[in-house]
């Protein structure tokens, strides 16, 4: 209710009546009010000037960006420039981009295809359609635990090409992990890329090989050159699927208890 009344004032707040939308003038108040508490999470995130995660379907490439505006008569969302930018062309018009935002545990997860790209100021804003509903969910089916440097674990990987990679992890869960290579390998992945070979060993207690398939992935200049993976597990076994769970839940259980 709070997100409704600060719109509706906002919208009240306009200095001509002449410059409002059609659509406003004619649409009934109760349509209005539905269509501001269907997207209340979005006007929430763009008061907040919350940054969210923007990842190109087409690319699987992350980036970062701020909400600049919700258009409740168009259903669309102007999304600021990414960052960083590495490129000169980082999404193109009919683009299918993921936008994610945790919340304390929850994440909200929207796909919406890129319709206009404008330019205000000389700044390019991005126009994306809205999808029909959206809300927060738990973050994740797994919990995920963060590997310290102390404590490196080292995955053995096969690119698509079929050439070694070898890799660091940051976090690890029963159903994935980000790992990090080093050098830019960003020409050879894709979203939903299948890695034949993903290979580790942890706590000297549990050897996993299966294959593995790209979520997300960004090159990054520092600290050094690399590229940071997000991988999903696949072909894995229900039994060792089980000890991994099982594992990551004890090697959790001091940080729980800290």
């Amino acid at each position: 209710m709070a997100i409704l009344q600060s719109v509706l004032q906002k919208l009240s707040r306009k200095p001509e009546l002449s410059v409002l939308p059609a659509s406003l003038l004619t649409e009934p108040a109760h349509r209005l009010a539905h269509k501001i508490e269907r997207f209340a999470p979005l006007f929430d995130l763009q008061e907040k000037r919350q940054l969210l995660e923007v990842c190109s379907h087409r690319t699987g490439e992350s980036y970062q960006s701020m909400i600049l505006a919700v258009d409740v008569h168009t259903n669309t969302l102007e999304m600021d420039e990414p960052f960083p930018l590495l490129t000169g062309h980082l999404f193109e018009v009919g683009d299918e981009l993921i936008i994610k935002h945790h919340d304390r545990g929850r994440i909200l997860t929207m796909s919406a295809p890129l319709v206009a790209i404008e330019h205000q100021h000389s700044t390019p804003v991005y126009r994306l359609l809205l999808p029909e509903s959206i809300g927060y969910q738990q973050r994740r089916q797994y919990p995920r635990i963060n590997l310290s440097r102390q404590q490196p674990l080292s995955v053995r990987l096969q690119s698509p090409l079929r050439t070694p990679w070898y890799a660091t992890a940051n976090n690890i869960s029963a159903g994935g992990m980000r790992v990090v290579v080093g050098g830019n390998v960003t020409d050879q992945l894709m979203r939903d890329t299948l890695l034949p070979n993903c290979e580790f060993e942890l706590q000297d207690r549990l050897t996993i090989r299966c294959q593995a398939t790209v979520k997300a992935f960004r090159f990054q200049r520092r600290p050094y050159r690399h590229t940071e993976i997000s991988l999903a597990f696949e072909d894995l076994g229900a039994q060792q699927s089980q000890q991994l769970h099982q594992l990551i839940n004890t090697l959790m259980a001091p940080e729980i208890a800290a």
